[in-house]
């Protein structure tokens, strides 16, 4: 790394003066990361208060008991097979950087990540840290194991905008009847959304340092972002199946909705985005179902996609550590 100027620090305060140097400073600073996320919760926390105007717990029972049993069945299966998809984006990734780790060594390491950020959130943090101490112990270097995590979370997060898109696109009627407008208009924004897949294929063409060229072949490129895509539609079918009344035809729009709360809870910094992916979901899929019903499907939700591979990994861990202390005797 090249060392900077001796006066590149002094440099930047003075080409910054006043209120633009006040908020450049404060969005760089510690209390922007803190400030950020309680803003999110105290506008969430308001926007759920005003969506379940009136809820009580006799609706959530109600709700919960009107959930047909194969609702939750289809949930359940859904969810390891959107973890799956986050595996293969991780194999991509680290194969693509030059490190051939086993696919059961990969999808391992995924699953525990996923689990582990999904139910915490702040997943560059503790997704990394699951992932150095798992692939830390297989003998890959802290610096590939931050890349091959950022190629990752680049490809799912670049698939959820492209899905929101695929959703607007596919379903515009009623994001059209809401916000008054033509469904072109609609379909219009939704190419738009899709239209940053390119720089998938275009960004990964750029040389490693030395001059060689990274090994991101164009079908692994597109396996990657295909993988990260069918994670978005899983993990939203997942949801999707609990709301009453689901439809065929309602899907495509519910995609929308499930892509565009998802990346704003975790941009927000909010842990596992709890309570803001809730706000946006229910203000947004109104047209689908009645609040209380939507609550109840994200309560199951939560329970299933997140807190069940979460338990489900705490249980494999302890039963793996009775077993190496019985074979230890």
């Amino acid at each position: 790394m090249n060392a900077a100027p001796p006066d590149a620090s002094h440099a930047a305060p003075k080409a910054l003066s006043g209120p633009r140097s006040i908020l450049a400073r404060l969005w760089a600073s510690r209390t922007r990361r803190i400030l950020v996320p309680v803003i999110a919760l105290a506008g969430a926390a308001w926007l759920i208060g005003h969506e379940l105007n009136g809820f009580s717990w006799a609706l959530f029972i109600a709700a919960l008991k009107a959930t047909p049993g194969w609702a939750m069945a289809a949930a359940v299966a859904l969810t390891p097979a959107s973890y799956v998809c986050l595996a293969v984006t991780e194999w991509f990734s680290l194969h693509s950087l030059g490190h051939r780790l086993s696919w059961h060594r990969v999808a391992r390491a995924a699953f525990t990540a996923y689990a582990v950020s999904n139910s915490l959130g702040f997943s560059l943090a503790t997704g990394t840290a699951v992932r150095m101490k798992l692939y830390g112990g297989w003998g890959l270097p802290a610096l590939a194991i931050t890349g091959a995590t950022l190629v990752a979370g680049t490809a799912v997060s670049l698939a959820g905008v492209v899905t929101g898109g695929i959703g607007l696109t596919l379903g515009p009627a009623g994001f059209a009847a809401a916000a008054h407008v033509a469904p072109s208009a609609v379909r219009l924004l939704g190419l738009a959304l899709v239209s940053p897949a390119a720089l998938w294929f275009l960004l990964l063409r750029r040389p490693a340092a030395g001059g060689e060229r990274l090994a991101f072949s164009a079908g692994g490129r597109l396996l990657a972002l295909a993988a990260g895509i069918a994670d978005w539609l899983l993990s939203g079918a997942a949801l999707y199946v609990l709301l009453p009344h689901a439809s065929v035809s309602g899907f495509a729009p519910f995609l929308a909705v499930f892509a565009l709360g998802s990346l704003v809870s975790a941009a927000t910094g909010v842990p596992g985005g709890v309570g803001v992916f809730e706000a946006v979901v229910l203000a947004l899929s109104a047209l689908l179902a009645r609040s209380h019903e939507t609550a109840t499907a994200l309560v199951l939700y939560r329970v299933i996609y997140s807190l069940g591979p979460l338990a489900v990994m705490s249980l494999a861990l302890a039963i793996g550590g009775v077993i190496k202390r019985y074979r230890n005797r």
